[in-house]
C-alpha cells in the first residue's frame, strides 16, 4: 500500500471498517474479455475480482492506509497470486474517495508477468499497465463505470479501467424496508369492571381457585 498524488479533489481519510472494505471488496466483479486480431471477440464469465486471501489482505489494509493519506493521495497496492503455470498473475491499481462515492482503478488484473523488471515497475508504479489478458469490471448494485471506461474496450488504451462505488452502499447502509403491514395500535388497558367480571369468569371456568379470586379481586380494589 502506498500514496499517489491525485489532482482531483478528494475526501479523505475516508473511515471505512474492515467488515466494510469485506464487503465492498466481495461486490467487485470481472470478467475476461478476448479480442483476437481475426475473428469476434468474446468475453468470459462474471466472477470475483479478488480470491478471499487477497480480499482478507485488503480489508485489513484499507481501513489503515485510508486514514494515513491526504487529501491529495490515492491509495495504491499491488497483488501478486500464483497460477496453475507456475507464474505470477498481478492485480494492481488505486482506490480513492470523492464526493460520496468510492472510486477503484484496475491498472493490472491477473496479468501474467514472466520478467522481474516488470514486476519491480509494477511495484513501484501500481498503474503501470502491462499488456496481455484483459479484463472488465462487471457492474453491480450501485455501481458504475466512468465515462473513460465505456469506450468500447480498446486493449490498447492507456487509462485504466474505474469502477465508481456508492459510498452508502459501499459502506453497508441499506434502506429499511417499507412494511406494508399497517402498524400495530396500543391496546387500551381493561377498566375495573371488566377486570371483575373477566376474573368472575375464570373463577366460574375452574381456570382459578376460590382463593385466587378472592386476592385478586382484592388488589383490584384497593387500586380505588
Amino acid at each position: 500500500m502506498q500514496g499517489v498524488d491525485e489532482k482531483r479533489p478528494l475526501h479523505h481519510p475516508l473511515v471505512l471498517q474492515w467488515q466494510e472494505w469485506d464487503s465492498l471488496l466481495r461486490r467487485v466483479k470481472v470478467r475476461s474479455v478476448r479480442r483476437p486480431l481475426l475473428g469476434a471477440a468474446y468475453q468470459g464469465d462474471t466472477e470475483p475480482a479478488f480470491t478471499e486471501e487477497e480480499i482478507r489482505y485488503l480489508g485489513e489494509s484499507l481501513p489503515r492506509a485510508f486514514q494515513q493519506v491526504n487529501e491529495q493521495e490515492q491509495v495504491a497496492f499491488a497483488l501478486a497470486r500464483p497460477s496453475q503455470a507456475g507464474l505470477d498473475q498481478v492485480t494492481s491499481g488505486v482506490w480513492f474517495a470523492g464526493e460520496d462515492r468510492i472510486h477503484l482503478r484496475l491498472a493490472n488484473c491477473r496479468i501474467a508477468v514472466t520478467m522481474p523488471s516488470i514486476r519491480k515497475q509494477i511495484w513501484k508504479d501500481p498503474l503501470f499497465a502491462q499488456a496481455g489478458a484483459f479484463y472488465e469490471f462487471v457492474p453491480g448494485d450501485g455501481q458504475s463505470l466512468t465515462p473513460s471506461s465505456r469506450d468500447g474496450g480498446n486493449p490498447f488504451r492507456s487509462d485504466p479501467e474505474e469502477l465508481v462505488i456508492e459510498y452508502k452502499l459501499a459502506a453497508g447502509a441499506r434502506p429499511d424496508p417499507v412494511s406494508s403491514e399497517p402498524a400495530a395500535q396500543p391496546v387500551p388497558p381493561r377498566s375495573l369492571e371488566e377486570q371483575l367480571s373477566l376474573l368472575k369468569r375464570l373463577r366460574e371456568q375452574g381456570l382459578i381457585t376460590e382463593e385466587d379470586y378472592r386476592t385478586k379481586k382484592q388488589q383490584l380494589l384497593d387500586r380505588l
